[in-house]
């Protein structure tokens, strides 16, 4: 279990690090939270990053301006707004996640195959007792020595 904190202090310093240019801590919180929870409400956000409304409204009227999200209006309560990412958030947000992805794959290219094998594993056998039931398992390729991702090609939810 020790290893677990040294490991997300990783991801977050690398997704972090590899961020888009002039995106805030804030901001970059709210396309990753967007990315996982589609048409989120602000009040989901607010409580997701821990800021009040009116701070949590600026961020994503920042983001709006950007086009890296999209206000959209509830089918089921005109008054309630929706956020999702735009095509260019989520394109922002999978350019510093390849990046940060394609770094760990090289620290993990140091390990034998059948180490790899064995993480990847475990992980499989993780996912299913850490994740909500909306959450879809990744598929994982068995080997990271090429420095890609290890996601299986047309896999679109490893989150």
């Amino acid at each position: 279990m020790d290893v677990v904190p040294l490991i997300m202090s990783r991801i977050r310093s690398e997704m972090r690090s590899n961020r888009t240019p002039g995106l805030s801590i804030p901001q970059f919180r709210t396309l990753i939270y967007l990315y996982r929870h589609k048409n989120a409400t602000l009040s989901q956000v607010a409580e997701h990053i821990g800021l009040k409304l009116p701070s949590t409204s600026k961020i994503v009227e920042a983001l709006v301006t950007r086009d890296l999200i999209i206000r959209n209006q509830s089918p089921e309560d005109r008054r309630c707004i929706r956020l999702s990412l735009s095509p260019g958030g989520t394109e922002a947000l999978m350019r510093t996640r390849h990046t940060a992805e394609s770094h760990f794959c090289e620290i993990l290219s140091g390990l034998s195959g059948e180490q790899q094998a064995g993480i990847a594993s475990a992980i499989q056998a993780l996912y299913p007792l850490f994740a909500s039931p909306k959450d879809k398992l990744p598929k994982y390729k068995n080997t990271i020595k090429d420095g890609t991702s290890n996601k299986a090609p047309g896999d679109e939810n490893g989150r």
